[in-house]
């Protein structure tokens, strides 16, 4: 091989910046480079670099991964067996550094090719003052080698600084069956505390990627465990897809999950461990610091449940706490938006609150679209709402956020890091175990260090990621925490503070008038194409019963071009307390509603006697969500609408006008005594609202001086015996004897079937 020149002191490590850096060689200049770090130049523009370098800060003997980049900018090839490289410290001990795969030692001229070390050191060692050193063996030093540079390790770590939250395993401590270039880095995600029938847990995400050449199964012997400020170790499990194979280079995100048996205030370590002679030894340790804090409100995170590349990301968009009289009703909504540029599946998410140590409640849920795939730059809303205990305090509670095992979404998520754990070359072959009295790389065809050879050309990380999903464990853990099953694994924890706090929802309610369109919530309850616009609402007092009818139409409007369904709404008056009445939806109506056409619902609430309907509000609620915990799509502020004593009536959509009237007495032997009411009628039609069978009825009531009914009858404006402009014949049969008398007086009511019974306003009072 061609005698390589060296850099002389203090030259022979060189910034590689923005600016042409020229050293000075035995032979030439060093052409200008623009590499942006720390070189070790061997000849003219060939050097080396230092690239992906991880140190695991943890564990009984601390492991360090990196990767030295040859580049030839010569013209003849250059054979890595003429160099070694090792690890030293800031005290100045030195560590052999171990080649991590099999692989050709010559890099032939205009090429790069990267070599991937791996090297024990001592407990406690920091990155800082760590350096991987070069030599060359030319027989020139007492060891046969001389020294031609070092490469500071802090400055190839990801951020420029040490990564405290990885670590890596040798596969090997933990199987012996492994191969001896097998390694796993296991780097910490994102971590929830949630509670489980009043437990406490801990969810912490790890994603782990394999080093080597051969595909690795995550060791069934690996154990997890907490370790406490205090000394205490909490045994976990970690929880994974049925299969826990990875191929080089290749990430899965895995969740452990550990009971947190006591309250904890100190610093917590995730400690992974192997049984050796009846003690447990700790191959690795994330210092995870204090227990994760949760989301605020306004805040967004991407989802981390899928791993790497899915472009999910949820955002905490707002909450509210309702304070009412059998508890505080919380309302929260997420959203969850693609920022790809495909579609993906939508999550499927649930939700519940946690209060204090161990309170916990679970939450209904609706969705501002039904849609199984999410759009590009496209979001979808989640709501969650629950009724929490009175003596909660609403900024001290939690919305755990869970997504369920078998959801969509296969490219889904993120919060994978992007550090050097998983930089290591990929191929097959068997690892070579090299000293520090040489590199172990192969050249020509010939191997040195350890049996296979297996000529493979080093290739960067492929960066593949796998979704990890609950399922079978992958490993087993003695004594471990077991929670009831729930509905996935949590994916994030808003924390409340500063959310909106109502004591009294009319006071929040919007203002509304009469016949405009309600500024609905986006549900996928209501098509975007239909308009809803409440158009009446009277109350009428039932004396015999003790309580007040109010009666209000809600008109549906179709602004499309298709049909569309006309939704199931559940409707609430609100009195000034802030007390919720529901509303009872007529017994039938239309299931449809034509393009361009607009149809009328009638619902009848029942209220309280003492009900003036100067403040209440109406609300439109999602009737799926179990009570009490309804989901609010908009609460209105009304005035309920006063009946006049004469002129018009509102029978919306018709007014209806009494222009005269006169009772007459008739008897037969057949049917006895009867009252016979002609009213003339003008009757006129309010706007194009379709009308069916199912409309409200006007009813008229025979009363006596007393009060008591001596007759009824009802009377449609549709159908063949439909009220019209004109003169009509009311009769009243079946009158006894002793109930004919003058003074008698005709009441006039709207009735609307409900599956509770007839609803009655009462529109009306006259003497005929």
């Amino acid at each position: 091989m061609k005698s390589l020149k060296m850099l002389t002191k203090p030259s022979r490590t060189a910034w590689l910046g923005a600016l042409a850096i020229s050293a000075v060689c035995l032979s030439a200049s060093v052409p200008p480079v623009y590499a942006g770090k720390p070189g070790v130049f061997v000849a003219g523009d060939t050097y080396f670099t230092l690239e992906n370098a991880s140190l695991a800060a943890g564990g009984d003997s601390p492991l360090m991964q990196f990767s030295l980049k040859l580049h030839n900018g010569g013209s003849g090839a250059v054979d890595f067996n003429g160099y070694g490289v090792r690890v030293v410290d800031e005290a100045g001990n030195r560590y052999p550094a171990r080649l991590g795969s099999k692989q050709s030692a010559r890099v032939q001229p205009g090429k790069e090719q990267t070599f991937d070390f791996y090297s024990q050191l001592a407990p406690g060692v920091k990155a800082d003052g760590l350096k991987v050193a070069l030599y060359a063996w030319d027989g020139s030093g007492a060891d046969q080698t001389r020294d031609i540079g070092a490469l500071p390790v802090a400055d190839s770590l990801p951020g420029g600084g040490p990564v405290a939250s990885q670590t890596v395993v040798r596969l090997k401590d933990a199987d012996p069956a492994a191969k001896e270039d097998a390694f796993l880095t296991f780097v910490q995600g994102d971590g929830v505390r949630v509670v489980e029938n009043g437990k406490p847990y801990l969810y912490l995400n790890l994603y782990v990627t394999a080093s080597g050449k051969t595909g690795v199964t995550l060791p069934s012997g690996l154990q997890y465990r907490l370790l406490t400020a205090d000394g205490r170790t909490l045994p976990g499990t970690l929880s994974g897809p049925g299969g826990s194979s990875l191929q080089p280079n290749e990430t899965v995100q895995r969740t452990v999950k550990a009971e947190l048996s006591e309250p904890s205030g100190g610093p917590l370590t995730l400690q992974l461990t192997v049984a050796d002679t009846g003690e447990d030894k700790v191959l690795g340790s994330l210092p995870l610091g204090g227990l994760p804090p949760a989301v605020k409100l306004g805040s967004e995170k991407p989802l981390a449940r899928y791993g790497t590349g899915s472009g999910l990301t949820l955002a905490a968009e707002k909450a509210t706490a309702i304070r009412q009289e059998s508890g505080i009703l919380v309302q929260s909504t997420v959203s969850v938006r693609n920022d790809s540029d495909r579609m993906i599946a939508v999550p499927a998410l649930s939700g519940a609150y946690q209060f204090g140590q161990e309170g916990s409640a679970a939450a209904s849920e609706a969705r501002s679209s039904r849609d199984a795939y999410l759009a590009p730059k496209a979001a979808v809303s989640f709501s969650y709402t629950a009724l929490l205990p009175s003596g909660v305090e609403p900024d001290a509670a939690e919305l755990v956020i869970r997504v369920k095992e078998d959801a969509a979404g296969t490219s889904a998520g993120s919060d994978t890091p992007a550090s050097g754990s998983g930089a290591s070359s990929a191929g097959g072959g068997s690892a070579a175990s090299g000293t520090a009295g040489g590199t172990g790389a192969s050249a020509s065809g010939t191997t040195s260090g350890s049996s296979a050879a297996g000529a493979g050309t080093a290739s960067g990380a492929s960066g593949q990621t796998k979704t990890g999903t609950s399922g079978s464990g992958a490993s087993s853990s003695s004594g471990a925490a077991s929670g009831t099953k729930t509905d996935g694994l949590p994916v994030m924890v808003v924390g409340l503070q500063g959310m909106a706090q109502q004591y009294n929802p009319i006071l929040a309610a919007k203002r509304y008038e009469y016949g405009t369109p309600l500024p609905l919530a986006a549900s996928s309850l209501i098509d975007s194409k239909l308009d809803m616009s409440l158009v009446e609402l009277h109350l009428h007092e039932n004396t015999d019963y003790g309580y007040k009818t109010a009666i209000a139409k809600v008109k549906y409007t179709n602004r499309g071009s298709s049909v569309l369904a006309l939704p199931d709404i559940g409707t609430e008056l609100l009195d000034s307390q802030g007390q919720a009445f529901p509303g009872v939806r007529q017994t039938s109506s239309a299931s449809a509603i034509m393009p361009g056409t607009s149809y009328v619902v009638a619902y009848s609430f029942m209220v309280p006697a003492d009900e003036t309907g100067d403040n209440i509000a109406f609300r439109v609620t999602d009737p799926k969500a179990a009570p009490p915990a309804k989901l609010s799509l908009g609460t209105f502020r009304v005035a309920a609408q006063r009946e006049e004593e004469y002129g018009k009536i509102s029978f919306y959509p018709f007014d209806v006008n009494i222009d005269a009237n006169n009772l007459a007495t008739t008897y037969s032997t057949s049917a006895g005594y009867s009252y016979h009411l002609n009213i003339s009628l003008t009757i006129e039609q309010r706007e194009p609202v379709i009308i069916d069978q199912n409309f409200s009825k006007m009813e008229f009531e025979l009363v006596d001086g007393l009060g008591r009914v001596l007759g009824s009858q009802s009377a449609g404006f549709t159908g063949t015996q439909k009220l019209v402009t004109g003169m009509q014949r009311i009769s009243f049969t079946g009158i006894k004897t002793e109930q004919i008398e003058t003074g008698v007086t005709i009441r006039v009511y709207e009735t609307v079937d409900t599956p509770n019974g007839p609803a009655k306003r009462q529109v009306r009072e006259f003497q005929p």
